[in-house]
């Protein structure tokens, strides 16, 4: 019967030890894409759910300050400060993509049927007086303005979503355009008499 080799313990604990190494760091390379891939999906998902919230308040911002138009008829060197000020919002994100449309809107029943609508916007023609509520991308008179003679303001944001990584990935999800945060903010207007009339505009038609 033959005697175990002296130190043949200690040779078969190194090798256990490599062994042990050796799957240890296998594991670690299998696991570390999930790793990176999870920690950079959540850092993208904060970022998205930030951006949409700075998106809204934006809306409700230049919605606000748009209601308060100096006399009721801004000029568009005043539009074009409110939109650029309340820009300051969307730090540290980009703006280059943003895209802004602000509505003073009217409701009324001239024709016997309570109607709302676009009386003027900015920038000019962003849509076409009359537009009515409900049409053409525009949402419903909300119950606020649902009397004849409402006057309110309306804000249209939209910006479109730049991903640090997985840009094709958020095409895949979101189609072709990817991501695209939008918002129809309405807001009272606030003035002590008359209505906001945006800039090159006249005051609320007949609906």
């Amino acid at each position: 019967m033959s005697r175990p080799r002296p130190g043949g313990l200690g040779r078969c604990l190194t090798r256990l030890r490599s062994d042990a190494e050796g799957t240890a760091a296998l594991e670690f390379a299998l696991i570390l894409p999930l790793i990176v891939t999870i920690y950079f999906g959540l850092t993208e998902l904060l970022r998205a759910v930030d951006t949409g919230r700075k998106v809204t308040l934006y809306a409700r911002t230049i919605a606000d300050l748009s209601g308060r138009a100096t006399n009721g008829s801004p000029v568009a060197a005043d539009m074009a400060a409110i939109v650029d000020a309340a820009g300051v919002i969307m730090r540290p994100y980009s703006t280059a993509s943003l895209q802004v449309a602000i509505h003073a809107m009217g409701v009324g029943n001239g024709t016997g049927t309570l109607l709302g609508g676009v009386c003027s916007s900015y920038p000019p023609g962003a849509r076409p007086v009359r537009t009515l509520n409900g049409t053409a991308g525009l949402p419903a008179t909300p119950s606020t303005f649902g009397y004849d003679g409402a006057r309110y303001v309306l804000a249209e944001v939209s910006l479109p979503y730049t991903p640090i990584v997985g840009s094709n990935l958020f095409r895949l999800i979101f189609g072709r355009t990817g991501l695209v945060f939008s918002r129809k903010i309405s807001w009272a207007q606030r003035l002590d008499k008359g209505e906001v009339v945006m800039p090159g505009g006249s005051p609320c038609p007949s609906f």
